[in-house]
Protein backbone atom coordinates (compact mmCIF):
# COMPACT_ATOMS: atom_id res chain seq x y z
CA UNK A 1 0.00 0.00 0.00
CA UNK A 2 1.27 3.49 -0.86
CA UNK A 3 -0.21 6.63 0.69
CA UNK A 4 0.55 10.33 0.26
CA UNK A 5 1.55 11.79 3.61
CA UNK A 6 3.05 14.88 5.24
CA UNK A 7 6.32 14.30 7.05
CA UNK A 8 7.05 16.70 9.93
CA UNK A 9 10.61 16.85 11.27
CA UNK A 10 10.15 17.58 14.98
CA UNK A 11 13.49 18.42 16.55
CA UNK A 12 11.43 20.56 18.93
CA UNK A 13 7.68 20.83 19.62
CA UNK A 14 5.40 22.37 17.02
CA UNK A 15 3.70 25.68 17.89
CA UNK A 16 0.10 25.42 19.09
CA UNK A 17 -2.21 28.04 17.55
CA UNK A 18 -5.86 27.34 18.42
CA UNK A 19 -8.26 24.42 18.90
CA UNK A 20 -11.73 23.44 20.04
CA UNK A 21 -14.62 20.99 19.88
CA UNK A 22 -17.34 21.92 17.38
CA UNK A 23 -21.03 21.04 17.54
CA UNK A 24 -22.45 21.47 14.03
CA UNK A 25 -26.09 22.04 13.15
CA UNK A 26 -27.80 20.04 10.42
CA UNK A 27 -26.64 21.23 7.00
CA UNK A 28 -23.48 22.87 8.34
CA UNK A 29 -20.63 23.36 5.86
CA UNK A 30 -17.01 24.29 6.54
CA UNK A 31 -16.42 27.95 5.73
CA UNK A 32 -14.38 29.00 2.68
CA UNK A 33 -10.90 29.74 4.04
CA UNK A 34 -7.14 29.58 3.45
CA UNK A 35 -4.85 28.95 6.42
CA UNK A 36 -1.97 31.44 6.64
CA UNK A 37 0.95 29.11 7.33
CA UNK A 38 -0.82 26.96 9.92
CA UNK A 39 -1.83 23.31 9.47
CA UNK A 40 -5.20 22.07 10.71
CA UNK A 41 -6.17 18.66 12.08
CA UNK A 42 -9.86 17.87 11.69
CA UNK A 43 -11.10 14.76 13.56
CA UNK A 44 -14.76 13.68 13.46
CA UNK A 45 -16.31 12.52 16.74
CA UNK A 46 -19.66 11.57 15.24
CA UNK A 47 -21.76 12.39 12.20
CA UNK A 48 -20.03 13.40 8.97
CA UNK A 49 -18.25 16.33 7.33
CA UNK A 50 -17.46 17.00 3.69
CA UNK A 51 -14.43 19.16 2.93
CA UNK A 52 -12.80 20.08 -0.36
CA UNK A 53 -9.09 20.94 -0.31
CA UNK A 54 -8.10 22.46 -3.63
CA UNK A 55 -9.66 20.13 -6.23
CA UNK A 56 -9.91 17.07 -3.94
CA UNK A 57 -13.05 16.23 -1.96
CA UNK A 58 -12.92 14.30 1.33
CA UNK A 59 -15.88 12.62 3.02
CA UNK A 60 -15.21 12.22 6.74
CA UNK A 61 -17.08 9.99 9.16
CA UNK A 62 -16.72 8.90 12.77
CA UNK A 63 -13.05 8.89 13.89
CA UNK A 64 -11.74 9.99 10.49
CA UNK A 65 -8.82 12.44 10.59
CA UNK A 66 -8.06 15.02 7.89
CA UNK A 67 -4.90 17.12 7.67
CA UNK A 68 -5.44 20.49 5.98
CA UNK A 69 -2.22 22.18 4.78
CA UNK A 70 -1.64 25.95 4.67
CA UNK A 71 -1.94 28.30 1.71
CA UNK A 72 -4.62 26.24 -0.07
CA UNK A 73 -8.33 26.95 -0.26
CA UNK A 74 -10.64 24.54 1.57
CA UNK A 75 -14.42 24.65 1.84
CA UNK A 76 -17.38 22.43 2.74
CA UNK A 77 -18.92 20.92 -0.39
CA UNK A 78 -21.95 19.28 1.24
CA UNK A 79 -24.00 19.74 4.41
CA UNK A 80 -23.36 17.68 7.53
CA UNK A 81 -26.10 15.56 9.15
CA UNK A 82 -27.64 16.53 12.47
CA UNK A 83 -25.54 16.07 15.65
CA UNK A 84 -22.18 16.16 13.89
CA UNK A 85 -19.26 16.85 16.24
CA UNK A 86 -15.56 17.17 15.59
CA UNK A 87 -12.26 18.33 17.10
CA UNK A 88 -10.30 21.00 15.27
CA UNK A 89 -6.77 22.14 16.03
CA UNK A 90 -4.26 24.41 14.31
CA UNK A 91 -0.48 24.39 14.67
CA UNK A 92 2.65 25.83 13.05
CA UNK A 93 5.55 23.47 12.25
CA UNK A 94 8.95 24.56 13.51
CA UNK A 95 11.03 22.29 11.32
CA UNK A 96 11.07 21.01 7.76
CA UNK A 97 7.88 19.56 6.24
CA UNK A 98 7.91 17.20 3.26
CA UNK A 99 5.14 15.74 1.16
CA UNK A 100 5.99 12.16 0.30
CA UNK A 101 4.65 8.68 -0.27
CA UNK A 102 4.81 5.97 2.37
CA UNK A 103 4.59 2.20 2.01
CA UNK A 104 4.60 -0.56 4.62
CA UNK A 105 8.31 -1.17 3.99
CA UNK A 106 9.43 2.46 4.00
CA UNK A 107 7.84 3.20 7.39
CA UNK A 108 10.48 0.98 9.00
CA UNK A 109 13.19 3.43 7.96
CA UNK A 110 11.37 6.45 9.38
CA UNK A 111 13.65 8.68 11.44
CA UNK A 112 12.88 9.06 15.14
CA UNK A 113 12.74 12.86 14.72
CA UNK A 114 10.00 12.68 12.07
CA UNK A 115 6.27 12.00 12.24
CA UNK A 116 4.10 11.19 9.26
CA UNK A 117 0.46 12.23 8.96
CA UNK A 118 -1.57 11.08 5.94
CA UNK A 119 -3.99 13.51 4.36
CA UNK A 120 -6.88 11.33 5.55
CA UNK A 121 -7.09 8.16 7.62
CA UNK A 122 -9.23 6.48 10.26
CA UNK A 123 -8.04 6.71 13.86
CA UNK A 124 -8.03 3.17 15.26
CA UNK A 125 -7.35 3.77 18.96
CA UNK A 126 -9.54 6.86 19.29
CA UNK A 127 -9.82 6.71 23.09
CA UNK A 128 -6.04 7.06 23.49
CA UNK A 129 -6.06 10.07 21.17
CA UNK A 130 -9.12 11.64 22.86
CA UNK A 131 -7.30 11.79 26.20
CA UNK A 132 -4.41 13.74 24.65
CA UNK A 133 -6.79 16.13 22.88
CA UNK A 134 -8.76 16.82 26.05
CA UNK A 135 -5.52 17.43 27.95
CA UNK A 136 -4.46 19.92 25.27
CA UNK A 137 -7.81 21.73 25.28
CA UNK A 138 -7.93 21.80 29.07
CA UNK A 139 -4.37 23.12 29.33
CA UNK A 140 -4.96 25.79 26.69
CA UNK A 141 -7.92 27.14 28.66
CA UNK A 142 -6.23 26.93 32.06
CA UNK A 143 -4.67 30.35 32.70
CA UNK A 144 -2.30 28.82 35.25
CA UNK A 145 -0.68 26.48 32.71
CA UNK A 146 2.60 27.57 31.09
CA UNK A 147 2.22 28.66 27.48
CA UNK A 148 4.48 25.92 26.13
CA UNK A 149 2.27 23.15 27.62
CA UNK A 150 -0.17 23.26 24.68
CA UNK A 151 2.80 23.04 22.27
CA UNK A 152 3.91 19.77 23.87
CA UNK A 153 0.38 18.35 23.94
CA UNK A 154 -0.34 19.02 20.26
CA UNK A 155 3.11 17.61 19.43
CA UNK A 156 2.15 14.47 21.39
CA UNK A 157 -1.06 14.29 19.36
CA UNK A 158 0.93 14.36 16.11
CA UNK A 159 3.28 11.67 17.42
CA UNK A 160 0.32 9.47 18.45
CA UNK A 161 -1.41 9.91 15.07
CA UNK A 162 1.83 9.01 13.32
CA UNK A 163 2.31 5.95 15.53
CA UNK A 164 -1.20 4.69 14.84
CA UNK A 165 -0.80 5.23 11.10
CA UNK A 166 2.56 3.43 10.93
CA UNK A 167 1.20 0.51 12.98
CA UNK A 168 -1.90 0.28 10.80
CA UNK A 169 0.23 0.16 7.63
CA UNK A 170 2.42 -2.57 9.09
CA UNK A 171 -0.49 -4.66 10.35
CA UNK A 172 -2.63 -4.68 7.22
CA UNK A 173 -0.77 -7.70 5.86
CA UNK A 174 -1.13 -9.71 9.10
CA UNK A 175 -4.59 -8.79 10.37
CA UNK A 176 -6.10 -11.89 8.79
CA UNK A 177 -4.89 -14.09 11.65
CA UNK A 178 -7.60 -15.65 13.80
CA UNK A 179 -6.41 -13.92 16.94
CA UNK A 180 -6.56 -10.48 15.29
CA UNK A 181 -10.07 -11.30 14.11
CA UNK A 182 -11.04 -12.21 17.67
CA UNK A 183 -9.70 -8.93 19.07
CA UNK A 184 -11.41 -6.89 16.37
CA UNK A 185 -14.68 -8.75 16.97
CA UNK A 186 -14.51 -7.85 20.68
CA UNK A 187 -13.87 -4.20 19.83
CA UNK A 188 -16.81 -4.11 17.41
CA UNK A 189 -19.14 -5.75 19.95
CA UNK A 190 -17.83 -3.90 22.99
CA UNK A 191 -21.23 -2.33 23.73
CA UNK A 192 -22.78 -5.77 24.11
CA UNK A 193 -22.80 -8.06 27.15
CA UNK A 194 -19.67 -10.12 26.52
CA UNK A 195 -18.26 -13.13 28.32
CA UNK A 196 -15.36 -15.49 27.74
CA UNK A 197 -17.76 -18.30 26.81
CA UNK A 198 -19.67 -16.12 24.36
CA UNK A 199 -16.50 -15.07 22.51
CA UNK A 200 -15.16 -18.64 22.54
CA UNK A 201 -18.40 -19.97 21.06
CA UNK A 202 -18.36 -17.30 18.37
CA UNK A 203 -14.97 -18.56 17.14
CA UNK A 204 -15.58 -22.24 17.91
CA UNK A 205 -12.76 -22.62 20.44
CA UNK A 206 -12.82 -23.53 24.11
CA UNK A 207 -12.69 -20.78 26.79
CA UNK A 208 -9.45 -22.28 28.09
CA UNK A 209 -7.82 -22.13 24.65
CA UNK A 210 -9.09 -18.57 24.12
CA UNK A 211 -7.54 -17.38 27.37
CA UNK A 212 -4.32 -19.18 26.39
CA UNK A 213 -4.24 -17.12 23.18
CA UNK A 214 -4.65 -13.89 25.13
CA UNK A 215 -1.96 -14.82 27.64
CA UNK A 216 0.50 -15.67 24.87
CA UNK A 217 -0.23 -12.68 22.63
CA UNK A 218 -1.47 -9.94 24.97
CA UNK A 219 -0.04 -11.12 28.31
CA UNK A 220 -3.47 -10.83 29.90
CA UNK A 221 -6.69 -12.81 30.31
CA UNK A 222 -9.68 -12.74 27.97
CA UNK A 223 -11.96 -11.04 30.49
CA UNK A 224 -9.33 -8.42 31.28
CA UNK A 225 -9.00 -7.61 27.57
CA UNK A 226 -12.81 -7.35 27.24
CA UNK A 227 -12.98 -5.00 30.23
CA UNK A 228 -10.07 -2.93 28.91
CA UNK A 229 -11.86 -2.41 25.59
CA UNK A 230 -15.03 -1.40 27.43
CA UNK A 231 -13.12 1.03 29.68
CA UNK A 232 -11.56 2.64 26.59
CA UNK A 233 -15.08 3.10 25.21
CA UNK A 234 -16.21 4.56 28.55
CA UNK A 235 -13.35 7.08 28.43
CA UNK A 236 -14.58 8.33 25.06
CA UNK A 237 -18.15 8.61 26.38
CA UNK A 238 -16.99 10.46 29.49
CA UNK A 239 -15.03 12.97 27.41
CA UNK A 240 -17.45 13.49 24.54
CA UNK A 241 -20.97 13.12 26.02
CA UNK A 242 -23.02 14.26 28.99
CA UNK A 243 -24.13 10.72 29.86
CA UNK A 244 -24.06 9.95 33.57
CA UNK A 245 -21.71 7.30 34.95
CA UNK A 246 -24.70 5.02 35.48
CA UNK A 247 -25.87 5.55 31.89
CA UNK A 248 -22.38 4.76 30.56
CA UNK A 249 -22.23 1.56 32.60
CA UNK A 250 -25.61 0.60 31.14
CA UNK A 251 -24.55 1.62 27.61
CA UNK A 252 -21.53 -0.69 27.79
CA UNK A 253 -23.48 -3.58 29.32
CA UNK A 254 -21.53 -3.88 32.54
CA UNK A 255 -23.19 -6.19 35.08
CA UNK A 256 -23.96 -3.20 37.32
CA UNK A 257 -22.70 0.29 38.09
CA UNK A 258 -20.57 -0.83 41.05
CA UNK A 259 -18.72 -3.36 38.91
CA UNK A 260 -18.09 -0.67 36.28
CA UNK A 261 -16.74 1.71 38.95
CA UNK A 262 -14.39 -0.97 40.29
CA UNK A 263 -13.04 -1.95 36.87
CA UNK A 264 -12.64 1.69 35.82
CA UNK A 265 -10.68 2.59 38.95
CA UNK A 266 -8.49 -0.50 38.62
CA UNK A 267 -7.69 0.49 35.03
CA UNK A 268 -7.45 4.29 35.25
CA UNK A 269 -6.48 4.69 38.95
CA UNK A 270 -9.31 7.23 39.47
CA UNK A 271 -13.10 7.09 39.49
CA UNK A 272 -15.05 7.98 36.29
CA UNK A 273 -16.30 11.20 37.89
CA UNK A 274 -12.81 12.36 38.89
CA UNK A 275 -11.52 11.45 35.44
CA UNK A 276 -14.23 13.52 33.72
CA UNK A 277 -13.73 16.48 36.08
CA UNK A 278 -10.01 16.52 35.26
CA UNK A 279 -10.86 17.84 31.79
CA UNK A 280 -13.41 20.52 32.62
CA UNK A 281 -11.82 23.51 30.89
CA UNK A 282 -12.24 22.31 27.30
CA UNK A 283 -13.10 25.06 24.82
CA UNK A 284 -16.35 24.30 23.01
CA UNK A 285 -17.72 26.23 20.06
CA UNK A 286 -20.70 26.04 17.75
CA UNK A 287 -22.06 27.71 14.62
CA UNK A 288 -22.45 31.05 16.44
CA UNK A 289 -19.02 30.99 18.08
CA UNK A 290 -15.88 30.77 15.98
CA UNK A 291 -12.99 32.62 17.63
CA UNK A 292 -10.72 34.99 15.75
CA UNK A 293 -7.31 34.41 17.28
CA UNK A 294 -4.25 36.35 16.12
CA UNK A 295 -1.32 34.39 14.73
CA UNK A 296 1.42 33.98 17.38
CA UNK A 297 4.20 36.49 16.94
CA UNK A 298 6.90 33.82 16.93
CA UNK A 299 5.11 31.60 14.37
CA UNK A 300 6.61 31.49 10.89
CA UNK A 301 3.72 31.80 8.40
CA UNK A 302 5.93 31.13 5.40
CA UNK A 303 5.56 27.95 3.39
CA UNK A 304 7.44 25.08 5.04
Amino acid sequence: MINKVYKFFMYEPVKFYKAGQYFAQKGWKHKDIVNDGDYELFIVLKGAAFIQIGNHQYSLHEHDCLLIPPHIRHIGFSGSPENTEYYWMHFFPVGEVETTYISSSSTRQLKHSAVIIPQQFEVVDFERLAILIRQMLDTNNDKTSPGMAADYFISSILIELSRQFVVSVGQRATNSSKFELIKNWIRIHSHEKLSVSLVANEFQVTPVYLTKLFRENEHTTTIHFINLVKIKQSVELLLTTNLSVKEIAYELNFTNEKYFLRVFKQTMAVTPTKFRNSYSKTYLNNIEVDPTIPIPKNADSSEQ
